[in-house]
């Protein structure tokens, strides 16, 4: 499991709003204050992903990194979706903020494996979860 390292951290949410990049270790001592908001990963956690990513066979990622409607706080989920992009690997993107965040950031969908909204049911799907409309297609409801 690859975790944060570092994130993007501000004391306000807003597309202007300051910002610096503290290791997590910091945030862990309380460093980053009470009002803190965690808005993306930091550069070394995206990069540390990114590589993680590019040497996979197959990726299922479903959840931007950051809050990539405010261009300060996008890095992180655009450095993931450039790395799906570059992967030899089979990827998946799922959910409708990934999607979203595919779309907005200007990736070409056509690069990507699948994109699917249904972000909270592929994930139940991937945990062997019984879906009632996957039920209802296969025969099987009652």
């Amino acid at each position: 499991i690859v975790l944060p390292t570092d994130i993007v951290m501000a004391h306000r949410f807003a597309a202007d709003a300051g910002y610096e990049v503290l290791p997590v270790e910091r945030l862990e001592d309380g460093e980053a204050g009470s009002d803190a908001l965690g808005l993306d990963i930091g550069p070394s956690s995206a990069e540390s992903f990114a590589a993680e990513i590019k040497d996979s066979n197959t990726v299922f990622w479903n959840g931007p990194m950051g809050v990539f409607e405010m261009e300060a706080f996008a890095r992180g989920t655009e450095t993931v979706a450039r790395a799906l992009t570059e992967s030899k690997g089979f990827t998946v993107v799922g959910g409708g903020d990934s999607a979203a965040a595919v779309r907005s950031l200007g990736f070409d969908e056509s690069a990507f494996g699948h994109i699917s909204t249904g972000g909270g049911a592929s994930l139940e799907y991937l945990e062997g979860k019984t879906l009632p409309g996957i039920e209802a297609l296969s025969g099987s409801a009652s």
